[in-house]
């Protein structure tokens, strides 16, 4: 009784672990195609946010020193006279200029970019504890679910970082508009 052995089947790889039946013909596997494109993505979005930080940046640290010899302009002051028309036509509609919504727009994007930049630089931790937590997932037995983790992560990870880009865009666009 104390002396059973147990007999240790050995079973093959691919009946745990391939997934060859979900995918027909020649999608079983990747592609050297599906690995470029794999291994270009990450390499486009470093080089677009580092242009696009190098652009923003490459100016803000310029001298903004005055000369110390530069004369000092007192202002003029000149009487204001008020002048009230005697007839206000009804049909008179102010002409929409957008200085004030402009200027809104600008003071909301300058205070909104730090909080931008912030969430930005948290990304890279916030996304390392997610996926540590999602190979527990892998110990518990549940690899299905510990990919899924892993590549909504690894896809939010990259539009977070991406999100200044898609903000100047669309900046660009609403200027052009």
């Amino acid at each position: 009784m104390f002396k059973k052995r147990i007999k240790t089947e050995v079973v093959p790889p691919s009946e745990y672990t391939d997934f060859s039946e979900r995918f027909p013909g020649d999608e079983k596997y990747a592609t050297l195609k599906h690995v470029a494109i794999a291994g270009a993505v990450p390499t486009v979005t470093a080089i677009g946010t580092g242009m696009l930080m190098y652009n923003n940046f490459k100016d803000s640290y310029t001298s903004t020193l005055l000369p110390v010899s530069s004369p000092v302009q007192q202002p003029t002051l000149e009487p204001v006279v008020a002048q009230i028309p005697s007839v206000v036509p009804v049909n008179a509609v102010g002409q929409p200029v957008g200085v004030i919504a402009d200027k809104s727009l600008e003071m909301i994007a300058t205070i909104l970019d730090p909080v931008v930049q912030v969430l930005v630089a948290i990304s890279f931790p916030i996304a390392s504890v997610i996926m540590v937590g999602a190979c527990f997932w892998f110990m518990i037995g549940n690899g299905e679910k510990a990919w899924s983790i892993i590549m909504n992560c690894g896809l939010g990870y990259v539009l977070i970082q991406m999100s200044p880009l898609f903000l100047g865009i669309l900046k660009t666009i609403g200027e052009a508009i």
